[in-house]
């Protein structure tokens, strides 16, 4: 069987990145790149040898080829430039958050369904080696009925992409940041009913997106979670994450500073569990294109990051209205 064809749209921060990791993909070859920095576009072409390279995304679907488009352009434009691509029946795999909009999301999900297409939503944390033998744990038993979860995402502000300032281009800390954990706590804890957010912007006076954003998440099962993201940290300050889940029967804990291990406590022991090292990125490419081949549903569906997606829009909402906000969330927030 021939390798899938790939379209790279984005060739920032996110999209080189995924370049690299095509590379790694057996099944798949990136045969071209999309920048509306031309520039951009030619350097990451010339990097990977990709065989060629545009501006303009539509003159890039020109090339009937194309099986797979692969999405890192900014948060607000994930609509437009999905739906475009999946209604000339490519494959699609987006960065997270699938949309602003709820509504968005449902006309892409909608879309997928109708041009019979992939679609999925690259929330990487569900394949990043430390998070996937929590999950594992979690699901065992050993931790007990998860009970109180806390995860925390800090960060300076990300310079490289000025569009982050634009509540209405980026959602803020919590919509592109915090979405990780939400995501990865959907997966792992169970459905979110209720969330009551504090935060705004904190730092950046000049900006509309909210910098610093703290959470409390009512799941569906009685466990409580706290979220927090920020982006106010000094330009030294190193990215840092935390996770800690609390169970009937025992503790678990995991960062990204300390030795790799997912350190579990319970009355009887205390346990490291180490991992084999896998990078989170390649694996979620080539799951997705191993879906295509094999025409099967992909790891994170559209739904699956729509829920997701309403979350992070409660906490806004919450912070906006100052009380807690009830899932389903009844309409959109940026309208």
């Amino acid at each position: 069987m021939s390798r899938l064809k790939v379209a790279l749209i984005g060739a920032g921060f996110i999209g080189s990145i995924h370049a690299a990791r095509w590379k790694m993909v057996e099944e798949a070859e990136i045969i071209t790149v999309v920048d509306i920095l031309e520039e951009r576009a030619r350097k990451l072409a010339g990097k990977y040898r990709i065989k060629s390279f545009y501006r303009d995304f539509r003159e890039a679907l020109k090339n009937e080829d194309i099986d797979i488009v692969d999405v890192c352009t900014p948060t607000y434009t994930h609509k437009e430039v999905s739906l475009e691509c999946i209604e000339q029946g490519k494959h699609v795999i987006v960065e997270k958050p699938i949309a602003l909009k709820l509504k968005d999301a449902d006309e892409m999900i909608e879309a997928s369904r109708k041009n019979n297409v992939k679609f999925m939503v690259a929330h990487c944390l569900r394949f990043w080696p430390e998070y996937v033998v929590v999950k594992r744990i979690v699901d065992s038993g050993e931790l007990g009925e998860p009970r109180v979860i806390r995860a925390c995402r800090q960060s300076p502000f990300p310079d490289w992409a000025p569009w982050h300032n634009d509540l209405k281009m980026g959602g803020g800390v919590f919509i592109d940041m915090s979405i990780h954990d939400v995501d990865f706590l959907r997966w792992s804890i169970g459905d979110v009913v209720e969330v009551y957010a504090r935060g705004g912007v904190l730092k950046r006076k000049k900006a509309t997106a909210y910098d610093y954003v703290h959470t409390i998440l009512r799941f569906s099962n009685g466990a409580i979670g706290y979220v927090e993201g920020s982006w106010i940290m000094p330009k030294s300050f190193p990215f840092t994450t935390y996770l800690e889940i609390v169970g009937t029967k025992g503790v678990l804990k995991v960062d990204n500073h300390t030795t790799a291990s997912v350190k579990v406590f319970t009355e009887d022991s205390a346990s490291d569990y180490t991992f084999i090292y896998k990078d989170a990125y390649y694996e979620e490419l080539k799951q997705f294109a191993k879906s295509v081949i094999n025409n099967k549903e992909p790891p994170i569906s559209g739904i699956e990051a729509r829920k997701s997606l309403e979350v992070a829009l409660a906490a806004v909402k919450s912070i906006k209205d100052g009380e807690p906000v009830k899932l389903p969330l009844k309409g959109d927030i940026f309208d």
